[in-house]
């Protein structure tokens, strides 16, 4: 009876003992972190800056604006869903394990040839962390990192995302452009001009003539004025195409620009503010597609042109912006 009593007080005191043990381990040493693994940053939306840089020279600097977006190397509005996927990878980037000591060597020589170093900076310009991100596992499901300061590489993943982290911090600055090329506020706009070259007779001018008001005629003095009404609230609804136009790319190192820009456009679109500035578009037909009613061949894609970039845009997206100067009034009537 002594032994039984002796051996359940052994079993309870080992059960607290396990207890305590799994306990404090998953409310302690579980969220302490060494700062040598710390690569996590819970609250990105105390990151004001973003600097990337690599061995080769090329930096990005990305910086959070008072109105919440976020601005490429001072100059270009940086694209929200690349900015928003980098932040929520560093937000979610954890130690995946220990990497062996036989492979650290090679990490290290990853890291240091290939690295990106990665520094963080909150509202005020305070550092908030700084690490370099190499190279990936065999198996691209692990990303090469080491912290500033530490001799111990790491192989790091975000949870439920298969893939290199790597690609999430992109070093060529166009990645990193918004594509957005008009959003325009249809209020703030002045005048819209749209010149067909080879359609002179479709080319028109659309004006603001006062508040809501807007005036639709011909871009060419030799093309004769309308005689019938201006649609009702159809200088209106072509303005709001405006509010948001994006590109599928930029093509600027494409080595058909020089060649492509010398041609005479199909269209020459121009949006003029009541600020004064303006912004000039140019397209030319590039890829044709078969209609499946009647077979006809269609334009699907265009490359097009601002005074700065060679692009990439879609008809599907800007094919609303190509209307004809007789789309703004009301067909003819019959007389009797």
């Amino acid at each position: 009876m002594k032994r039984t009593l002796l051996l359940a007080a052994l079993f309870a005191l080992l059960g607290a003992g396990a207890f305590y043990a799994v306990y404090y381990k998953k409310n302690n040493n579980a969220s302490r972190v060494s700062w040598d693994m710390d690569f996590s940053v819970a609250g990105t939306e105390k990151i004001f800056k973003i600097f990337l840089a690599d061995r080769l020279g090329k930096s990005i600097t990305l910086e959070r604006q008072a109105d919440g977006r976020w601005l490429c190397n001072g100059k270009y509005p940086a694209r929200p869903s690349a900015v928003n996927t980098l932040l929520e990878t560093m937000r979610k980037q954890v130690v995946s394990y220990i990497p062996p000591d036989a492979a650290v060597k090679g990490m290290v020589k990853s890291l240091a040839s290939e690295g990106i170093k990665v520094e963080l900076y909150g509202k005020d310009g305070d550092k908030i962390k700084v690490f370099y991100v190499g190279g990936v596992t065999n198996d691209e499901r692990g990303t090469f990192m080491i912290m500033e300061g530490a001799e111990q590489p790491y192989v790091v993943h975000v949870p439920s995302f298969v893939g290199q982290l790597r690609l999430h911090y992109m070093m060529n600055e166009i990645d990193w452009r918004d594509r957005t090329i008009f959003s325009e506020k249809p209020e703030s706009i002045q005048a819209i001009s749209v010149e067909y070259p080879q359609q002179r007779s479709e080319s028109f001018k659309l004006e603001k003539t006062g508040e809501a008001n807007y005036a639709v005629s011909p871009f060419y003095s030799t093309t004769p004025v309308s005689q019938n009404p201006q649609r009702k609230g159809a200088a209106e609804a072509y303005l709001l195409q405006f509010e948001s136009l994006g590109v599928e790319a930029f093509e600027n190192e494409n080595t058909l620009r020089d060649s492509v820009q010398a041609l005479i456009p199909f269209a020459i679109v121009t949006v003029k503010r009541e600020n004064g500035s303006e912004k000039q578009m140019r397209f030319w037909p590039l890829s044709f597609e078969s209609r499946m009613d009647d077979g006809r061949q269609a334009v699907n894609r265009y490359f097009a042109a601002t005074d700065s970039d060679f692009l990439l845009v879609q008809e599907r997206v800007f094919g609303p912006v190509f209307r004809g100067y007789r789309y703004f009034f009301e067909s003819g009537r019959l007389k009797n």
